[in-house]
């Protein structure tokens, strides 16, 4: 029916012969690299039919043989020689010596090993397997079908925005070693090679895009490309590097590989119109004609989207000829194609007009042919010709067609996509007016997918100088759900200080910060942050400094030096001008406004201690004078200073003129911090605020404290009781709190409850009811922790409900003490950790890093990586300090959702953390990534140094993780991960452990398949004194079953059970498994009724011995019995499935 179609007659095919250089110069659009390929053949391919009468045979030969994409994804074949071709396909010969038949069935069996692998699902062990046989020389006699399996899986774990390197290796290895792709093979390697091209096509028009805003010329040309000169650079080679990868050429020679094979069987419509779509972006119609010329003999039935490719990519050659024939014959078609949108076909054809430069033939297929046949018209055709308008400079054409748009109501609406191809244009033109208009129509209708056409306006509104109106777009992006990139807030600040207007400047930044910080984690090596801070240093305003660093201070970064220096010298002028310093101080807090101040004049008077005790005494003057609340700690920072330069004479001076200023220094301070804590309605406020320093407790209180810090509780309630509730005193909360903490340290909650018996009384029978209502709440919040930490939930829970009863809430510690407590609780931890966070959230109790660190863990363990980056920004925003566990958390959190950048990321922020202290976790963390989901030992290498450099000592598990990176990754390195046995006992005095016996026993029997070497490092291990555990005795029972020695298995299992060690699903399952390959159904059966606690894959272990035995009605019982388990249905319908 299809053989011979117009689409294909002569005229058409001679008219891509004049359109050959067409073709060349659009494919230049898009990449520089395909422009340079030479052309097919003088001689063009014809129809099926005039095929059958000019020697097909001979034209196909020539086309493939002078194809110039050919190098880039085949290599010659290599004949096989007969021997060769009998070790693939053929039995063991009968003459073979007795090596070369043992040789033949572990080849045969690597080749099964491989391809039940890859029918399991397990993917990467497929490939890992795979890799190994490359190594050691045999994957040179694996089959056609184990390299399908390996292609395969290689396609099942591609990651999206990931080159097709490895996948192209496997069958350049293949071809390499005389190996015959097979039909389904070859349409894989299609399918991902068309999908890679389409993704990085789109990507590449949004960096070239980036590149054009990037490199706007503009006033600010100099200032601007200074800025993004480094994203311009990374854009630029990214975009090389794409382009570099050729995937549609190389998707053409693979096929024409095929075609020479006669393997197209497994070709479908999709794959020959996903080939074509590739093909259309440049307007190959020379390769694209073959493509269609092989679909009609390949009797396979085009469908809409096929004439549709044809179309786009005449269209794109300018072959308007051409897509006329398409578009006819689709139309004599039409009713006997699959059911599909006419509209769909009838946009192809203006976007073939659009391609073209046709446009006013464009609007004539609009308006014309699709409202006589009656085909709706939509915005997105009339956009096409509105993006080429633009883009051809026709501005007067776009005018009208928008006019018309836009009063026509017999037309379509503009929509987000029309303003936002306006928006650029206007933009690019500088025509700032008609931008304006654009915009105000844009944010009527929706900004999702227009952050390119936003950036132009932005930048187009920075050379104009309208700051406020940049700002105002910002703030509708963000709004609108928008992340606002490093570059572009840079790019905005960096304009903003270019304009010398450096109250503008700080206004500017104070802002971009606020809003990048919402979709943004903001660190103190960002540009932006950097940006902002050298506003800091030039500002000749202190309101405009210290506004910034009021904007950066939720984000705990500190001001650099510089700019402190600076801080110092804008200070100076206004120091003792108290009615200046109100106004300065208006809009700030003056406390954190004096902290600054204090370290600006530490950093600019370092060494030089009378120009520092005098700006610090002047510092002291003013914030007494402003009535300003006093810090003690910067008090205590300025003495340390003196005393860290030996000025212990203006130390003593500083600290007598701190106590003439604020008489009692702390006492009165925190007196004050007390009274006003005891009005707070929760507990946890009333905690925190009450706070006092140790010096302020009366002898008894102090005595008492003394002896509980040395863990000796006996002696200190004995001074309780009879030195103070004896004498009628009562111990304060604090005491009673810090001697509680201390026992909780020691793990002695028989000690807290001591002090609870008997301070419990003396607080219950006070007479004010406020006093006991806040006394007796710092008692239960404190004994709430010591049991929650004891993971007594409880007795916790005792103490949760008295503080309730009290009308009073835990603080934030005891919430994140409580929520350890569900550590063994079978249900999602998340939704636990958010019931907890949204009962303080309600109550406004004042969060600790300790509170969020435990919502991390555990939103982090259960992969809830958004709501985990979320929690960081919003802990930040309220003053509350990461620590080392908080970015472990966070680390851990996007290694387990394999985002492997913003775990770097966040791990460089963490290392420069002031007071960092290393955690050997988060090291182990990312040994563990790079081992177990990258495969990549190197990077692993790279943080296990990095763990030595920051002198930790690495752990049990770190070994265990680089005996795994040894021998698991290849190149595999036995020997070396023996040697980690010996290493971690010589190095740091540790005994290896079962575990890591495990981990060699797994990889020499399970991976490298040598039973000989599981064996000896099984009896070392016993030799060693370490008796195995289940993880032992699984690897090793594994080994034995996967080798079909069932006998050493079943001895194995009974010495297993000799030692007390219990067997789990997982075993029992190898020995289903097992039993089922040697057809002892029975004892399969046996393994299978002896289970008390069945999991799903017993199930499915079980039903396919049964399917291989031909046991079917057994399969199908044992399938009733696990719908009544009430396993998900996903899961029974996976096991159902292998009845099919």
């Amino acid at each position: 029916m299809y053989k011979g179609s117009a689409v294909l007659q002569s005229v058409t095919r001679q008219s891509a012969l004049t359109k050959q250089l067409a073709t060349l110069q659009a494919a230049n659009k898009t990449t520089a690299l395909i422009s340079s390929f030479p052309a097919r053949s003088g001689k063009l391919y014809t129809t099926s039919r005039t095929l059958n009468n000019n020697n097909a045979s001979e034209d196909k030969d020539t086309h493939l043989n002078n194809n110039p994409f050919a190098p880039l994804a085949r290599q010659s074949y290599k004949k096989a020689t007969e021997q060769q071709q009998q070790q693939a396909h053929g039995p063991v010969m009968q003459h073979v010596t007795t090596d070369k038949a043992i040789q033949q069935v572990l080849l045969q069996e690597s080749n099964h090993r491989i391809k039940e692998l890859a029918d399991r699902h397990r993917h990467g062990d497929a490939i890992k397997l795979f890799l190994a046989k490359t190594k050691d020389g045999r994957a040179a006699q694996l089959n056609a079908s184990t390299y399908e399996a390996v292609v395969a899986s290689y396609g099942s774990l591609l990651n999206k925005n990931e080159p097709l390197t490895a996948m192209m290796n496997v069958y350049d290895h293949m071809i390499a070693n005389g190996v015959r792709p097979t039909s389904k093979t070859y349409a894989i390697l299609i399918k991902n090679l068309c999908a890679r091209d389409a993704e990085v096509n789109r990507a590449s028009n949004v960096l070239r895009r980036q590149i054009d805003v990037h490199s706007s010329t503009s006033a600010e040309k100099n200032v601007i490309s200074q800025v993004s000169k480094e994203a311009l650079t990374k854009d630029g080679n990214m975009l090389q590097s794409l382009e570099a990868e050729q995937n549609i050429q190389r998707a053409v020679a693979v096929f024409e590989q095929a075609v020479k094979d006669k393997s197209t069987q497994a070709f479908d419509v999709a794959l020959y119109n996903n080939l074509l779509r590739g093909l259309s972006y440049v307007g190959n119609t020379q390769d694209g004609l073959f493509i269609y010329e092989q679909l009609e003999n390949g009797r396979v039935r085009p469908n809409s989207t096929t004439f549709a490719m044809l179309m786009s990519m005449f269209g794109t050659a300018g072959d308007l000829k051409a897509v006329r024939e398409c578009f006819s014959e689709y139309k004599s078609l039409s009713r006997g194609l699959p059911s599909h949108d006419p509209a769909y076909v009838y946009n192809a054809l203006v976007f073939a007009h659009v391609n073209a430069g046709d446009l006013q033939g464009a609007l004539r297929v609009i308006e014309k042919v699709m409202v006589n046949d009656g085909v709706p018209v939509s915005i997105s055709p009339y956009n096409r010709i509105l993006y080429r308008a633009c883009m051809d400079g026709d501005m007067a054409l776009v005018s009208s067609l928008v006019r018309r748009l836009e009063t026509d109501d017999t037309l379509p609406k503009p929509d987000a996509n029309t303003y936002g191809v306006l928006l650029s244009t206007y933009s690019r033109l500088n025509q700032l007016d008609d931008a304006h208009h654009a915009f105000d129509r844009l944010v009527t209708l929706s900004l999702h997918r227009q952050y390119g056409h936003l950036s132009e306006y932005i930048a187009c509104c920075l050379n104009a100088h309208q700051y406020d109106r940049v700002l105002d777009v910002m703030q509708q992006m963000a709004r609108n759900g928008m992340e606002l990139d490093t570059s572009l807030c840079s790019k905005v600040i960096s304009a903003a200080i270019a304009s010398n207007d450096m109250d503008r400047a700080a206004h500017t930044a104070t802002q971009i910060i606020k809003l990048h910080a919402k979709s943004n984690y903001v660190s103190p090596s960002s540009p932006v942050v950097q940006m902002a801070m050298n506003i800091v240093e030039k500002t000749p305003m202190l309101t405009n400094a210290l506004d910034v660093l009021q904007a950066l201070q939720p984000f705990g970064v500190r001001p650099a030096d510089n700019a402190l220096v600076h801080l110092a010298d804008l200070y100076a002028p206004q120091a003792g001008q108290l009615d200046a310093l109100r106004t300065t101080l208006a809009q700030h807090s003056p406390n954190r406004v004096f902290s600054y101040l204090f370290d600006a004049a530490r950093t600019r008077h370092a060494s030089d201690m009378d120009a520092y005790q005098a700006t610090v005494n002047q510092l002291l003057h003013d914030l007494h004078a402003l009535g300003a609340r006093a810090n003690s700690a910067d008090f205590e920072r300025v003495a340390a200073h003196f005393a860290a330069n030996g000025a212990t004479d203006q130390e003593q001076a500083w600290r007598d003129a701190v106590e003439a200023v604020y008489p009692g220094d702390k006492a009165n301070h925190h007196k004050k911090l007390a009274n006003k804590a005891a009005e707070a309605a929760t507990i946890s406020r009333i905690v925190e605020d009450m706070t006092m320093d140790r010096h302020l407790y009366d002898a008894e209180s102090d005595q008492a404290l003394q002896w509980a810090l040395k863990g000796e509780f006996d002696q200190a309630l004995d001074v309780v009781r009879n030195g103070m509730l004896a004498k009628g005193k009562t111990p304060s909360p604090e005491l009673v709190r810090d001697m509680i903490q201390k026992a909780n340290k020691m793990n002695q909650v028989d000690a807290a409850m001591s002090i609870h018996d008997v301070i419990a009384p003396a607080f219950e029978a006070m007479p004010e009811d406020e006093t006991r209502r806040v006394a007796l709440g710092a008692l239960y919040n404190n004994m709430l922790i010591a049991h929650a930490r004891a993971l007594d939930l409880e007795s916790a829970k005792v103490y949760y409900d008295k503080l309730r009863q009290l009308q009073l809430f835990p603080d934030a510690d005891a919430y994140g003490s409580l929520l350890t407590c569900t550590v063994h609780d079978t249900t999602d931890e998340s939704l636990d950790a958010m019931v907890i966070y949204e009962e303080a959230r309600k109550h406004h109790v004042k969060p600790t890093v300790y509170f969020y660190n435990v919502i991390l863990s555990k939103l982090s363990k259960c992969r809830k990586k958004d709501k985990v980056l979320a929690m960081f920004d919003e802990m930040q925003q309220l003053g509350v300090a990461p620590n080392a566990i908080t970015y472990a958390n966070v680390i851990s959190a996007c290694l387990r959702c394999s985002a492997e950048s913003q775990a770097v990321r966040f791990f460089d922020d963490m290392i420069t953390l002031p007071k960092y202290q290393p955690r050997i976790g988060v090291y182990n963390a990312f040994i563990q990534y790079y081992v177990e989901q990258k495969q990549d030992r190197g990077a692993a290498l790279k943080f296990f140094q990095l763990l030595k450099q920051h002198k930790l000592v690495p752990s049990a598990h770190t070994y265990k993780l680089l005996i795994q990176a040894y021998a698991s990754i290849p190149a595999f390195d036995m020997v070396t991960a023996h040697s980690m046995l010996n290493d971690m006992k010589k190095r740091y005095g540790m005994q290896p452990t079962a575990t890591h016996y495990a981990t060699l026993v797994r990889s020499y029997g399970c991976l490298h398949r040598d039973v000989a070497s599981a064996e000896a490092v099984y009896n070392e291990m016993n030799k060693a004194g370490v008796a195995p555990n289940d993880l032992v005795y699984q690897a090793m029972l594994d080994t034995y079953i996967e080798h079909g020695m069932m006998q050493k298995a079943e001895a194995l299992y009974t010495d297993m059970a000799s030692h007390n060690v219990k067997s789990s699903a997982y075993i029992e399952n190898l020995f289903i498994r097992g039993y089922g390959a040697q057809d002892q159904v029975d004892k399969a059966e046996a393994v299978f009724d002896r289970m008390t606690t069945r999991e799903p894959s017993t199930y499915e272990a079980m039903v396919r011995v049964y399917v291989e035995s031909n046991l079917v009605d057994k399969a199908k019982s044992t399938i009733e019995q696990m719908k009544t388990r009430l396993f998900p249905q996903k899961v029974v319908e996976g096991v159902s499935a292998l009845l099919v």
